[in-house]
């Protein structure tokens, strides 16, 4: 086992000396601020600072250096050990100092009984306190005591007995024309039919910190099965039923049984906004101003001007949006559309259409713009995964921006991040300047006043804070790098062409399109962006 350099009072004649031991197997060199809470232990306070750093100096030249500290006679002080434990209990080591000249030795039974004086009863590293002991490791960590850690558990999981995420696919015939009126959207359930199981949580077993003590495993997560009306649970609580036949979907965790809402002509003057909990289909148009908020899907069988739709599930649009500037879309699925114009769109599934004109468009999952025309004109597209159109841009080289590979939300997490991490390091630096000013002072004066000592404790503390700070955010920062610098994510795919115009950004590396460019996918490639052959 290693040992770090270590220091000894001496008495001799003339006053109190302090002699340097060399480290042994790899030790950390005498340190300065081991002297000093040594001596704030010992009540040792007439030192001068400035023979202990000489002192510290000599002692790393030389294997045995020695310094007079004070005059007089102070001596003898016996072995003394320090005992820490952390703040979880989970281990306690002991640093030992040695005796001075004249000074006793601790034996085995005494150290066992400072253990127990500072509470620590379980776990004692028997073994590891002889060899302390034999090998008097001084100023040096040893670890005499170990917790017995919990085991963790598990975290309760839900297994639902129907699709949760419905994919609607469209058909499409031969000439290409999608057909937005057959859509594969509806779960449909039959009375009496299990929807989910529960298998309830492992809470794990709990461990014996240093001092007898309890260790808590980690907490794990507790879940219910959530629902909402004809839907009952078994008398255990860890199955779940429908009552009725219908629809089912999932939102936000919560299971929902229900009959569609029907809007059997146009939502507009006649209807005022539309806000149910379940599904809603609109047989007609949806005017201009118009809101409808739902929690299961919005089925529109006729064209959607200026109005907003909000929604947890799906949004299926047979005729599309003619939004005027006007149209806001939000949903917790996917999109689907006949065509989309001067609309913005958020949703957190896939987008499907024939068409995309003069739009904001912002998806989580894939934007497939395919069909008759398969044609993205004006505007803007974001999503993590895929762009896939016939034709991207216009012969008018209207400016179109595409950017796939990264999640929008990362990138504006990155954004403050940085601009936290540069605050605490601008801070920081303050401080430590502030800490050097006054650590010269105390140099050169030896001591400082009862307000300076404090100042210094407290841009101390501050500069830790500060420090676990950036420590936290240094990792998420680098999680998030690794998120916005992936290159297997992204990927826009044109069949046809891709004109002038046309700003292309995957994982954060852009290009602007001069030329057009045919039958190709666009990948990132190291910094740059490869147009492959389709």
């Amino acid at each position: 086992m290693k040992r770090n350099a270590f220091f000894q009072l001496v008495q001799k004649d003339d006053g109190v000396y302090l002699k340097s031991y060399p480290a042994l197997d790899g030790g950390n060199p005498l340190s300065m601020d081991d002297i000093m809470k040594y001596f704030e232990q010992k009540k040792i306070m007439d030192v001068q600072l400035g023979d202990i750093s000489d002192f510290v100096s000599e002692a790393a030249k030389k294997k045995n250096a020695e310094k007079k500290i004070l005059s007089g006679s102070r001596l003898p002080e016996n072995e003394y050990p320090v005992i820490t434990v952390d703040s979880l209990k989970q281990f306690a080591k002991i640093r030992l100092y040695p005796p001075s000249n004249q000074g006793s030795r601790l034996s085995y039974s005494e150290i066992i009984n400072r253990l127990e004086q500072n509470g620590i009863r379980y776990g004692i590293l028997e073994d590891n306190i002889k060899i302390l002991l034999k090998g008097r490791l001084y100023c040096t960590d040893v670890l005499v005591a170990k917790a017995k850690m919990p085991v963790h558990g598990a975290d309760a999981q839900i297994t639902y007995h129907f699709d949760v995420d419905k994919t609607c696919k469209p058909a499409m015939d031969e000439s290409g024309n999608v057909d937005f009126h057959q859509l594969d959207m509806i779960e449909n359930i039959t009375a009496g039919q299990l929807l989910a199981t529960l298998t309830p949580a492992d809470p794990g077993t709990p461990g014996i910190d240093v001092t007898g003590g309890t260790l808590q495993p980690k907490k794990v997560k507790q879940l219910t099965l959530k629902h909402g009306k004809n839907i009952h649970l078994s008398e255990d609580k860890c199955e779940m039923y429908a009552d009725v036949s219908g629809n089912v979907t999932l939102v936000d965790d919560t299971v929902f049984v229900s009959n569609q809402y029907e809007v059997p002509a146009d939502v507009g003057a006649s209807t005022g906004d539309i806000e149910y909990d379940g599904s809603v289909l609109v047989k007609g148009n949806v005017l201009t101003g118009y809101k409808i908020k739902a929690t299961g899907d919005i089925t529109v069988n006729g064209v959607v001007e200026g109005a907003t739709l909000i929604t947890d599930g799906k949004i299926v649009l047979k005729r599309g949006i003619q939004g005027k500037g006007q149209a806001s879309l939000q949903a917790g699925g996917d999109v689907i559309s006949n065509f989309i114009e001067s609309a913005n769109v958020i949703c957190r599934g896939k987008i499907m259409t024939d068409a995309v004109m003069h739009s904001k468009i912002q998806a989580e999952d894939d934007i497939i713009v395919k069909g008759k025309r398969g044609l993205i004109a004006g505007g803007s597209m974001r999503t993590k995964t895929r762009i896939e159109a016939k034709t991207i841009g216009s012969t008018m080289g209207t400016m179109t921006e595409l950017e796939v590979g990264v999640d929008p939300k990362i990138t504006e997490r990155y954004r403050i991040l940085e601009k936290e991490m540069d605050s605490l390091a601008s801070e920081r630096e303050g401080l430590l300047q502030n800490v050097m000013l006054l650590k010269k002072r105390l140099e050169m004066k030896g001591k400082l006043d009862d307000e300076k000592m404090a100042s210094l404790k407290r841009f101390g503390d501050r500069i830790k804070e500060i420090d676990t700070q950036l420590e936290t955010d240094s990792g998420e920062k680098e999680f998030l790098e690794e998120e916005l610098t992936k290159k297997e994510n992204g990927k826009i795919i044109a069949e046809n062409i891709v004109y002038p115009g046309v700003k292309m950004t995957i994982s954060s590396v852009s290009n602007s399109i001069k030329s057009e460019v045919q039958h190709s996918a666009f990948v990132r490639d190291g910094a740059d962006i490869r147009i492959r052959a389709i």
